[in-house]
C-alpha cells in the first residue's frame, strides 16, 4: 500500500510541473467523532491541518488533486523515576498519538452566477495512525530515547461540500468553508490512556491496549487557496 501511495504522489507532482491551472491550499479541519468512533473515544476532537493541491480542468467544472493532512489527537506526559533499572533520576516521558491522511480529491463546481460559489467534494485514500514517544531529562534537552510505539494503515473516504468566497482580487484565490463526512474500515489505534508502563516486568515494559473501530467523523473546515497562474480564475 505504501508503495502505491508514494507512486501516486510522484505521478501527481510530475504532472503538476506541466499543468497551468494549479491551485495550492491550506486547510484546518476539526474531526468530530460520530457512530462507532464516538462510542470508543467519546468527545475527543481529531484536528487536521492539510496541504492541498488541485488541478482545474480548463472550461470544465471539475478539479482533481491531492490532500496531505496531519493532526495530533492525544498527548500524555509522565515524569518517572523508574524508566531505567538501577537509576532513580526523574525523566520526562512524552507520548503523542498522531493521524496522517493521504487522499485523492475530486471536486465538482456547479455553474452559478453568484459571487459565492458552492462545490461538491469526494476524497479517497488512506489514514495512518501512529504513536511516538520521547524520553528527556527536561523539555529543553535532546531526547535520550525516542521511537515508534504503534502504527496502522486503513483505507478511507470522505465526501461533502462547501462554498468558495473569492478574495477582493478574485484572480489571486479564495477562502473556503466546507463540511465533509469521513469513514473508513476498522483499524487499531491508541488513545492517550491506552498505554501503561509496568516497571516490575523484566527491565520495564510498555503494555498497549489498542482500540478497534471504524473511523467515522464529521469534519468542518476552513481554508484558503491560491492560484499559481495569475488570472486563472474563470467566470
Amino acid at each position: 500500500m505504501r508503495r502505491l501511495i508514494f507512486t501516486g504522489i510522484f505521478l501527481l507532482c510530475t504532472s503538476a510541473l506541466h499543468a497551468q491551472d494549479i491551485l495550492f491550499g491550506f486547510q484546518a479541519n476539526a474531526g468530530i467523532p460520530v457512530r462507532e468512533l464516538r462510542e470508543k473515544v467519546g468527545n475527543i476532537v481529531f484536528p487536521e491541518y492539510t496541504f492541498v493541491t488541485l488541478y482545474s480542468f480548463p472550461f470544465r467544472p471539475i478539479e482533481v488533486g491531492l490532500s496531505i493532512g496531519y493532526g495530533r489527537y492525544g498527548t500524555k506526559l509522565e515524569k518517572r523515576t523508574d524508566l531505567y533499572p538501577g537509576f532513580s533520576d526523574e525523566y520526562r516521558l512524552r507520548r503523542n498519538n498522531n493521524l496522517f491522511t493521504l487522499m485523492g480529491v475530486f471536486r465538482y463546481n456547479p455553474e452559478v452566477s453568484w459571487r459565492v460559489r458552492p462545490f461538491l467534494e469526494a476524497q479517497m485514500g488512506a489514514n495512518y495512525f501512529y504513536t511516538r514517544f520521547k524520553i528527556r531529562e527536561s523539555r529543553y534537552y535532546d531526547p535520550i530515547e525516542e521511537g515508534m510505539d504503534f502504527d496502522a494503515w486503513v483505507m478511507a473516504f470522505r465526501f461533502g461540500g462547501g462554498i468558495k468566497i473569492p478574495f477582493k482580487n478574485k484572480e489571486l484565490g479564495f477562502f473556503e468553508f466546507k463540511v465533509l463526512y469521513h469513514d473508513s474500515g476498522p483499524v487499531d489505534y491508541l488513545r492517550r490512556q491506552d498505554t501503561e508502563y509496568q516497571p516490575d516486568k523484566g527491565d520495564g515494559e510498555f503494555v498497549y491496549s489498542p482500540q478497534r473501530s471504524t473511523i467515522n467523523m464529521v469534519q468542518p473546515g476552513i481554508g484558503l487557496f491560491l492560484f499559481t497562474d495569475y488570472g486563472s480564475y474563470r467566470e
